[in-house]
């Protein structure tokens, strides 16, 4: 485990009293959990910037939209996530109405995989 600057200073002090041990313990882990949660969002942040360029080249290069209807799908698109979120929309019912139009997401979106939006 590397520790900071701080915490090596710290470690003499703290071993002589079980109290003192425990609370460095504590900040250790604390610190550890702190750090694992922003590296978690960074990456989520930088799989959703992929998936967005990914969605806006394949509308581009696939469906041919251009400077003027990529833009507004994206701006649909993101509206959507929004609602997601929000709770406007329900995963399951967009399920439901796009199985209607033949597309099946019951084997990418289940129980395993399935986003959970915290409200």
């Amino acid at each position: 485990m590397n520790l900071t600057k701080r915490q090596e200073k710290q470690i003499t002090k703290v071993f002589d009293n079980p109290k003192k041990l425990r609370k460095w313990i504590d900040d250790v882990q604390n610190d550890i959990i702190v750090q694992a949660e922003k590296e978690n969002k960074k990456l989520i942040d930088q799989y959703l910037d992929i998936y967005s360029v990914a969605v806006a080249y394949t509308l581009r290069y696939v469906c041919g939209l251009g400077k003027k209807r990529l833009p507004e799908v994206m701006a649909r698109i993101w509206d959507n996530v929004d609602a997601f979120r929000t709770g406007h929309i329900s995963i399951d019912d967009c399920i439901g109405e796009l199985k209607e139009n033949g597309i099946e997401f019951e084997a990418i979106v289940n129980d395993k995989n399935r986003v959970e939006w915290s409200k």
